[in-house]
């Protein structure tokens, strides 16, 4: 069982500050903590209750230490947690780049975020590049949302005026082309904006793109960033 400086320390990691300090995050639920399990991820100790092995212990593709339930609810960012939950070491992956890859300028959603990393391993994209000011990876909210996918997309930080120079960007504008009459591509960089105010004028400034857009024929003035990244996946990057 851990011990209870291991509980304290754990349960710190609900804050950025911790995480970074520690260098740990949460990983919640079965699926992704077998996943998490089975892959090259380092991983410093998985943890689960009695009455979860009980039931599910059959499942369970990894070593474990129990622990009791106060104790899980208390380091779970969960309402209603599952019962079994890892403890994992940051880790900067390395992975041969794909053909495509997107980037994120100022995605202030977790939810989004970890839903776009989701959708870029769908659609077999490795690398993912996010401004510093993007809602940061080991968010719980994000890692939970990737429902595992953050194992198998890179994602990298920094100032994308120097990640993507010299890179074909697509660029999501509302006074783009139409993405439906766009010729195939076979590679380039999807940028994908903030929820709230699009892509950094200043940005686009810096860099070398073509300037798309979906669509519309509803009223609503735009749509989610996430959702807005699988339609533009499926025109540029399937087939």
């Amino acid at each position: 069982m851990p011990s209870k400086a291991n509980i304290r320390q754990y349960q710190q990691l609900r804050s950025k500050k911790f995480r970074q300090k520690y260098s740990l995050f949460v990983v919640e639920g079965l699926k992704s903590v077998n996943e998490l399990a089975a892959s090259d991820w380092p991983v410093e100790t998985i943890l689960c209750t009695p009455a979860f092995l009980e039931s599910t212990g059959d499942k369970i593709e990894a070593k474990f230490e129990l622990i009791s339930p106060d104790e899980l609810a208390a380091i779970s960012h969960l309402k209603n947690p599952q019962g079994i939950l890892a403890i994992a070491k940051f880790h900067n992956r390395e992975s041969e780049p794909s053909a495509w890859q997107i980037a994120l300028d100022g995605i202030n959603d977790p939810g989004n975020l970890g839903t776009i990393i989701r959708i870029a391993d769908w659609y077999g994209i490795s690398t993912l590049y996010c401004s510093s000011d993007t809602v940061e990876l080991y968010n719980s909210k994000v890692i939970q949302s990737t429902m595992g996918s953050f194992l198998r997309v890179n994602v990298i930080v920094g100032e994308l005026d120097v990640l993507l120079a010299g890179k074909h960007v697509f660029a999501t504008l509302l006074d783009g082309e139409n993405i439906r009459t766009l010729p195939k591509r076979e590679n380039g960089v999807l940028l994908i904006g903030n929820e709230a105010n699009g892509i950094q004028p200043e940005l686009l400034e810096k860099l070398s793109h073509t300037a798309i857009t979906i669509p519309g024929n509803g009223h609503t003035e735009s749509l989610n960033a996430a959702m807005a990244t699988a339609i533009c996946c499926e025109r540029l990057v399937s087939g």
